[in-house]
């Protein structure tokens, strides 16, 4: 799969129900606001004019945290890979979870806001790696360039994808009515299965 599209796809599953809520709006209308005074906080706690659940926001801090973990070890391979495959794939994987990041954090931040009554503009909160994550970064961090840090990339990127796999698989089988996030958690499922084969085919020529 071309890796522009499954970008383009990311990012539109997003603009696409923002931009028809704005339709005809002013420019310098915000976001989640609603015309007149009295519609702006349940507008900040829509999506495509469906309201963001639990499950949605489970969703995607989970993904919004192995995805962090994903992109940070994917930096560091960008600098220290030496397996061709693996470089080429660490430089997908930056470009992918950055822009997989972007498009939940922009769904998350208004359902934020209604989720703890706070006041339009704040920010979703920040995420946080289990200190089983941190560890496996500050192994790669230590490890000199060769086969044993390819081989340990190699093996965060596959457990880690097993995990984002299994969160997007969860969510999608709950029945989540909201269509938006319906739409990115399958482009995410997509993305993810396929760079397992891509991680399986890596493993299987290192052997």
């Amino acid at each position: 799969m071309d890796r522009r599209i499954v970008l383009a796809g990311l990012a539109a599953a997003i603009t696409a129900p923002a931009l028809a809520q704005t339709s005809g709006a002013p420019s310098t209308r915000q976001p989640g606001a609603a015309a007149g005074s009295t519609g702006g906080a349940s507008g900040a706690s829509r999506m495509g004019g469906q309201q963001m659940t639990q499950a949605d926001m489970q969703h995607m801090q989970q993904t919004m945290q192995l995805g962090l973990v994903a992109l940070e070890i994917s930096r560091i391979a960008q600098q220290k890979a030496q397996n061709a495959d693996l470089k080429r794939f660490a430089t997908f994987e930056v470009q992918e979870q950055t822009t997989l990041s972007e498009v939940l954090h922009s769904m998350m931040e208004p359902a934020a806001t209604s989720a703890t009554g706070a006041a339009s503009g704040t920010s979703a909160p920040a995420m946080q790696m289990d200190v089983q994550s941190r560890e496996m970064i500050q192994r790669l961090q230590n490890t000199q360039p060769g086969e044993a840090f390819d081989r340990q990339y190699l093996q965060g990127q596959m457990e880690g994808h097993s995990a984002l796999l299994q969160v997007q698989t969860q969510y999608l089988q709950s029945n989540p009515q909201n269509r938006e996030h319906v739409n990115v958690a399958k482009m995410a499922r997509g993305v993810i299965t396929e760079h397992i084969a891509l991680l399986e085919e890596i493993q299987t020529k290192m052997k």
